[in-house]
């Protein structure tokens, strides 16, 4: 009987350290592709505070599933949508925590659509 369990761990060793080199293997850092891909500025600008609206997506993930809310220009809502889709299309790897914030208000600051974090 002692055999048997004596198998049964070298069997069970040998699976974890075939595991854990695959996974050490397909993390090898020229494997991994990470780009950067930066909201096309016109979404963005503004003239007053009236131009920017708070928005649940405004990358891949809506907040609800891990993403962010942030301000754009609500004029923009369709180059926004194109971009997202054309550009979240390999990436939808979303989870379900709820990171939606309640308290951000839209602002036009310096230009740009902001989210603000409402004062009380």
């Amino acid at each position: 009987m002692t055999r048997s369990w004596r198998r049964a761990t070298v069997v069970a060793c040998l699976l974890t350290a075939t595991l854990v080199a695959l996974a050490l293997v397909s993390l090898d850092a020229e494997h991994l592709r990470i780009r950067r891909v930066d909201l096309p500025s016109e979404i963005g600008q503004c003239i007053s505070d009236a131009d920017c609206v708070v928005v649940d997506k405004i990358g891949c993930c809506p907040c609800k599933a891990g993403g962010a809310r942030w301000a754009f220009n609500k004029d923009h809502s369709e180059p926004l949508r194109k971009f997202l889709k054309r550009t979240c299309r390999r990436f939808a790897a979303c989870m379900r925590v709820d990171t939606c914030r309640e308290d951000l208000l839209p602002a036009c600051v310096g230009g740009h659509c902001v989210a603000r974090v409402a004062n009380g």
